[in-house]
């Protein structure tokens, strides 16, 4: 039973989740990034293979063997639509959207760069002597970019939003140019016995290749959101579809039409991130996120323990001019990546979101290899029209490669991102978290007394309680004024603080039925722009629609009513970040701005057409209503008062009376 091929892969997927929840458990109190432990852990498993084969149980072999021997297509088609799905779609896209030149830059002129410079290194300086198209077909495979680690630390230690975009849109576009890349000159190498290939017909396939995998993400993706706007409030049908979805471009796109199955799925789910989240049910938004976050997490996981395990097996150890290579080669393709970044640095600095030198240095250290290189490495290696040896060799440098980046690169990156103080927030921005903090701090100490007060806590020992640290967290206003006292600089990060703020209120405002698509969308772009460059407050000229009629009617309404609201509840958020007298004058008196001008506009608006404005706020009335009955349906379930089956039944009835105000 234990040796049948299809419990030895459950066998394999049980052991590595497990593992992999053991290792993120532990490596909470230590500096290594988790793909780094999981790939150190893979190799474990494959030297423990390799050299004690006859102490380890049959099964464990089998399965291990079963792994090393997995067919390179199954990796790509695996987990890359995941992988690429859940990054593409929880990227931001007012980010991606701005730094899309620099993105495109980076991953087609700059892997185009790297692939040629590192063909002809290994042209030159390599003694195997390889054919060019061999070289060119190694130099776009070792091109692409895997920097999950990087990206997760960037999360974890200061939220740089702007360079978190930049790397990861550069990765998702980067394995898609460097596959199609691969794949043309493969075509080469197999077409040398027959007919020559032109440079021409490689720019015209790659040409092709890329836009009709675009073609197909994009039809995907308009046929998901028509599909969305369908279904209201069914998560069990809108996160199977977001699945198959994925999946079916990818396969379409890669095995129907052989075009780029990477650019199909980008394509896919940025459109998704953009347009669908007006489609996707409220309900759902959040699971669905967390749904694919787990995915991801899960395909990772599998992933690097699997590319470990491929590494010990199967490259040779014995090979010590390999070994020179590689050390050489690793060596050549930081220079060479380095080389890419400074040669377009000079348009990558004044276009999109900017580059400052440190960043640079950071995309330089973090370009990591990982599995779509060690994949297209194993590729070369079943080929029947590469030499055994030729294949060989490209595998180990490949695998040595993807260890080395992800070890060196992703186990240092920390302390890169300490000494360029990249680490942690901007100056300003993190006095605006401190004077948020601050804030806690007080509402915290008027519960404090609040609580000893109360007879049901009387025997409390409040002296245990008060040296709890994050209970009676002592920050002064002293500590926060150590940090910078640009008054530009903290006018700019609570002005962004504030437009975010507001950003999220329109979508809450949609969530609960109180906006309309065409509404939320103009007020979202509104914001985006305000974002822009230097945050803007007052004024907003782009929300307002002349001339009012009957056609705009209906959207200029919810437009000022919503945005009215949106500006007061930015005046008691600035309360709540403690705002700096000043500074809250300077805001506020644009806020108030704002309101005065909306206000003279809605009152326009109330006096074109007054039956239409009694019939909308008799709708929008009549959904606040609805809302808070389905809350405390919510609330009475959690509270066990109404049995499962009974709550659902009434939230059932509230959909449906939802969904049918909704339609209008």
């Amino acid at each position: 039973m234990l040796e049948h091929v299809g419990v030895q892969i459950l066998l394999f997927v049980s052991v590595t989740l497990l593992v992999g929840v053991s290792l993120r458990h532990l490596l909470k109190q230590v500096a290594l990034p988790y793909t780094v432990a999981l790939l150190l852990v893979g190799i474990l498993f494959g030297l423990i293979y390799r050299f004690d084969q006859a102490d380890m149980p049959d099964v464990y072999n089998h399965t291990v063997q079963l792994v090393a021997d997995i067919d390179p297509h199954l990796i790509l088609f695996l987990f890359l639509p995941t992988l690429i799905f859940e990054s593409a779609h929880s990227i931001q896209t007012h980010l991606f959207k701005r730094a899309f030149s620099q993105i495109a830059l980076l991953a087609v002129p700059g892997l185009i760069i790297c692939t040629v410079l590192t063909a002809a290194f290994v042209k030159y300086l390599f003694p195997w002597d390889w054919s060019w198209p061999t070289c060119l077909m190694f130099g776009a495979l070792i091109s692409a970019t895997d920097p999950v680690a990087v990206v997760a630390l960037l999360k974890e230690l200061s939220s740089r939003k702007r360079l978190e975009t930049l790397i990861e849109g550069e990765s998702l576009l980067n394995d898609g140019t460097a596959i199609v890349l691969f794949t043309l000159f493969y075509s080469m190498l197999t077409a040398s016995h027959s007919a020559a290939v032109s440079p021409l017909h490689v720019i015209g396939d790659f040409t092709w290749v890329v836009s009709f995998g675009f073609v197909i993400g994009l039809a995907g993706g308009w046929l998901m959101i028509l599909w969305l706007g369908r279904i209201f409030n069914d998560p069990l049908i809108e996160i199977t579809s977001s699945i198959a979805t994925a999946y079916l471009v990818f396969y379409l796109a890669e095995g129907v039409f052989h075009v780029s199955g990477v650019v199909a799925v980008v394509t896919l789910g940025i459109l998704l991130a953009a347009q669908g989240r007006t489609r996707i049910s409220a309900e759902v938004k959040h699971f669905l996120h967390q749904f694919w976050e787990l995915m991801a997490y899960l395909a990772n996981t599998l992933i690097f323990v699997l590319v470990g395990i491929i590494v010990a097996v199967k490259i040779r150890l014995d090979d010590l001019q390999a070994w020179l290579m590689l050390a050489v080669l690793y060596l050549a393709i930081l220079v060479i990546r380095g080389f890419s970044i400074v040669a377009l640095s000079p348009l990558l600095k004044h276009m999109g979101l900017g580059l400052s030198n440190d960043k640079s240095i950071v995309l330089i250290w973090g370009g990591l290899r990982g599995a779509v290189a060690l994949a297209l490495a194993l590729s070369v290696v079943q080929s029947e029209h590469i030499p055994k040896a030729v294949g060989e060799q490209i595998l180990f440098l490949t695998a040595g490669i993807v260890v080395l980046t992800i070890v060196i690169n992703g186990g240092t990156i920390r302390l890169l991102l300490e000494k360029l103080g990249l680490n942690k927030l901007p100056e300003a921005k993190q006095k605006t978290v401190d004077k948020a903090e601050l804030h806690i701090q007080l509402s915290l100490q008027k519960e404090i007394e609040k609580l000893r007060k109360d007879e049901n806590f009387e025997a409390a020992d409040w002296s245990v309680i008060l040296q709890h640290e994050h209970i009676n967290k002592l920050i002064t206003e002293e500590e926060i004024d150590h940090l910078t006292n640009d008054e530009h600089e903290l006018i700019v990060a609570y002005k962004r603080r504030i437009l975010e703020s507001e950003k999220r209120f329109y979508w809450q405002q949609f969530d609960q039925g109180m906006l309309s698509i065409k509404a939320v969308q103009m007020l979202n772009d509104a914001v985006e722009q305000a974002l822009d460059g230097e945050p803007k407050i007052y004024p907003r000229k782009e929300i307002y629609i002349e001339p009012i009629d009957g056609s705009n009617f209906e959207l200029t309404f919810y437009i000022a009513h919503s945005f009215i609201q949106a500006q007061k509840t930015n005046w008691r958020h600035l309360s709540d970040l403690e705002t700096p007298k000043h500074i809250y004058h300077v805001i506020a008196q644009e806020l108030e701005q704002n309101i005065q001008q909306m206000q003279h506009y809605l009152h326009a608006i109330n006096q074109f057409e007054p039956e239409r404005v009694q019939q909308i706020q008799t709708l929008l009335a009549t959904r606040v209503l609805l809302n808070k009955r389905r809350h405390k349906i919510e609330d009475l379930a959690e509270q066990g008062v109404l049995e499962p089956a009974e709550s659902e039944k009434l939230l059932a009835d509230i959909d449906e009376q939802i969904h049918k105000l909704v339609l209008g």
